[in-house]
Parts: C-alpha cells; structure tokens; sequence
C-alpha cells in the first residue's frame, strides 16, 4: 500500500469504455491498501498529477506499522473495512444476482433472433457513452448523469430492441418498407422488452436493470409527444431514454437499410437541426452537434464488416 506524503495524484478505473477518474487525492491519503491482503489484479490506477512522494509499504512493513502506530492501524481499517464491505456486498449480492437475472431472461428469449448488426450495438451503445459525458459537463445534467449512470447506460444500451425477438419474422426481416398494419406490430417491441426486465425485476430489482427497462420501453418517445408507445413529451421521457433515441436514429441515419440509402454526414447533421424540438430533445440535439465530429468518429471507428 501507498501513503501520501506530498503531491497530489489522481485515480481512474476501466469503466469498459474507457477510464474514468474517481477520485484526486492529496497528503495523508491511502491507496493500494488492498495489495497487502489480496493478491487480485487491481481495480484502479493512479497517476501522479504532480510532483509526488510516497511511502510505499510490502506486508511485511504493512505489518510492522500496524503493530507500532494505532492512530494509523485504526486509520487504514476503517478504510480496508469499508472497501472489503462494498467489494463483499457488490459482488454476492447485487451483481451476482443481478447477472444471474439477465441470463435467465435472456435464455427465455433464444429461439429468436434479432437482425442488428454487432457493429450497430458498438456504434450506439459508444454514441450513448459519449452524449452522456458531454451532458454531464453541463450544469443542468451533472446530478444526475453520475459515473454509474454512464457505465450503465454502456452496459444495457445493446439491449434497446430486444424485445424484436418477439416481432414475427415476416415483419423483423421484411425486405422494404412496412405497411401501417405491420408497423403496428413492429412498435410492439418496445413493450415486450420492458416485459422481459419485468419478469428480470422480479428477481433482481436493481438500478441497473430499471434502466434497461426504461430504455427499451421509452427509446421512441418523441419530445413533441407523438412517439410510442405511451406518448411521453418532454422531460417525462427517462433522461437515458432521450440519449438511446439520439444513439438509435443518428446511427439508422448514416447507415443503409434495404429501403433507403445512408445519408451523408452534412444531411444527417441538417436533419438533427430539423428534429430539435420534435423528434428530440433540443438541447441534446445542441450538445451533440457542437460536438458532431466525436460521433462521427465513432461511426468510422465501428463500421460494418
């Protein structure tokens, strides 16, 4: 383990998108302190914002300055205490059951199949991650789009549209255009996924699959209030509902489908002018042009085979 003596470091965490900076610590702060007990690969990395010193401590030293010094002994037990109790908690409980959930959800639902590309689900889910940070430098957002709001959205994005494993495949691998009649049909996706995390809910009621639920329930809201399928307007759309709608049609909007050709970057770009404050949220819509060519770089980076 480390002890601070002077400096100031930062330390950041794979979020599976990429790193993410927890925390800025200074003198007197603690970190690695885990290393002496466990021998797991670590969580986190930390960087030196400045020039820093550090006392560095193997178990055997760890275990000597226990023994001599117990205003420090009682200091790091406090700390090794609460992260043995998140790490515990986390991973017996919440996201132990909570993946246990999903595979039984998903296993529900194997004898379907749902036509979208991997490439699409990287582009989007990365869109998701990308307008959220963007949102989050905002002041009218930074409450409530949090790191774990931001790696959750990355984790259940991908699974938007699966309740298309329920849309017959006459209509989901239709060649062209559908008819009123069959786009009645296809709009019941929506529902069906939020469905499938109910029955999820039941038995893992976490945040993280609340989310999902939202996401494939609301991602074709409208904010003028004629999306589907319960007509929400607004703000009444979930926050990360509006973000996968954005993900969803900017992505449909570069890319080719059998009834239409992609559109150019600068068309896509004019129709998400056209759209702030019907389709989508307008300031959103602000936010993600003045930033434009990050999403553009994404569709580059993830294209189809």
């Amino acid at each position: 383990m480390y002890i601070i003596v002077s400096g100031r470091v930062s330390v950041s965490s794979d979020m599976g998108w990429g790193q993410r900076e927890l925390e800025r610590m200074g003198p007197g702060a603690v970190f690695g302190e885990m290393a002496p007990i466990s021998n797991e690969v670590r969580s986190a990395t930390v960087r030196a914002l400045e020039k820093s010193e550090c006392l560095q401590l193997g178990k055997a030293s760890f275990g000597d300055l226990l023994d001599k010094d117990p205003s420090i002994a009682q200091q790091v037990a406090k700390v090794m205490t609460k992260r043995l109790s998140a790490l515990v908690h986390k991973t017996s409980g919440e996201l132990l059951g909570a993946y246990k959930a999903l595979m039984f959800a998903i296993a529900d639902l194997t004898e379907s199949r749902d036509p979208e590309t991997g490439a699409h689900l990287e582009r989007t889910r990365n869109y998701c991650v990308r307008l959220a940070e963007r949102l989050a430098g905002d002041g009218r957002f930074r409450d409530r789009i949090t790191p774990p709001f931001i790696d959750g959205i990355y984790q259940v994005s991908p699974l938007h549209d699966v309740g298309k494993v329920a849309i017959p495949d006459a209509i989901l691998l239709k060649p062209g255009r559908l008819d009123p009649a069959e786009f009645a049909v296809m709009k019941t996706h929506s529902t069906a996924g939020a469905g499938a995390f109910d029955k999820v809910l039941m038995q893992s009621d976490t945040e993280i699959f609340r989310m999902a639920r939202r996401i494939c329930l609301h991602h074709h809201e409208r904010w003028d209030g004629t999306g589907y399928p319960l007509g929400l307007a607004g703000e009444a759309i979930p926050l990360e509902s509006r973000i996968m709608a954005f993900a969803d049609v900017y992505d449909a909007l570069l890319s080719r489908r059998v009834y239409k050709p992609a559109m150019t970057k600068e068309a896509t770009r004019e129709e998400i002018r056209k759209s702030a404050g019907s389709q989508f949220d307008p300031y959103m819509a602000q936010i993600m042009l003045s930033n434009i060519g990050e999403f553009e770089e994404i569709h580059a980076r993830f294209r189809e085979d």
